[in-house]
């Protein structure tokens, strides 16, 4: 009996409970953190390819933490504080808990990267891991196609070919809302394309069957991006003439 009195009191007490439930705490900050970023810039479907960021387009950078507790359990990014930093300016408005998605607009010109950096820790004091990346900022290309290949010089051989110029790494929210600026020429006039696609424009040889050469030149802007411009030529050859350009 006096045992099992002893026993009441110490469980009463609360002085064999860790022993009972077997939790221990862990280490404030064991863990690592994964940075992955993504750029919402055009490409066409077909492409394989990365999207890559350009000035002024929107650029989201994930940290995907990986910290466990004493039973082995993840423990959710709910429950964990991220502080974010870019160019070593701190983004507080961007912190907080469960805050693992960082989304931002490089303001850089092309050439230039964003370095962004992000903590994680269990509370917004402490130290942490941290993770770092260089967010590179390139020029936004156009890149012709007809009959579904890259082509440098068209060769027209037939009465009339299409070519279809892909307006690489705009700002995919302008292209898909039809925002950008298409500027075609030929041989330094404007001309006119097609109203429905304004990157697709149809090629004719002359009627009587001539053969010479054109230079088919394009523009493209984002009129609400203005770093976000590129410019292309395609030599053109009708009937057997060699291009010359």
């Amino acid at each position: 009996m006096k045992f099992q009195t002893y026993l009441i009191i110490l469980l009463g007490l609360g002085l064999l409970g860790s022993s009972i439930t077997g939790q221990a705490q862990t280490a404030p900050n064991t863990g690592t953190v994964d940075l992955i970023w993504e750029a919402e810039t055009y490409t066409p479907p077909f492409y394989r390819g990365r999207s890559l960021p350009t000035s002024g387009s929107l650029v989201r950078v994930i940290a995907i933490p990986h910290f466990y507790n004493a039973n082995g359990q993840r423990i959710k990014d709910e429950q964990l504080f991220f502080r974010w930093n870019k160019d070593r300016a701190d983004l507080s408005s961007a912190s907080g808990a469960g805050k693992n998605v960082l989304t931002y607009r490089p303001s850089h010109a092309a050439g230039s990267a964003n370095s962004i950096e992000v903590t994680v820790g269990r509370t917004a004091t402490d130290a942490g891991v941290k993770a770092r990346v260089a967010v590179l900022v390139v020029t936004p290309k156009i890149i012709f196609y007809s009959d579904e290949r890259v082509v440098k010089n068209l060769s027209l051989a037939t009465d009339q070919a299409e070519i279809i110029a892909e307006p690489f790494y705009f700002s995919l929210a302008e292209q898909q809302n039809k925002t950008l600026k298409f500027n075609w020429q030929m041989n330094g006039r404007p001309t006119e394309t097609a109203l429905t696609d304004p990157r697709l424009m149809t090629l004719t040889t002359p009627a009587d069957g001539a053969t010479g050469q054109a230079l088919v030149e394009l523009k493209i802007t984002n009129p609400l991006r203005p770093l976000q411009t590129a410019t292309a030529k395609l030599p053109v050859s009708f009937g057997l003439a060699r291009s010359l350009f």
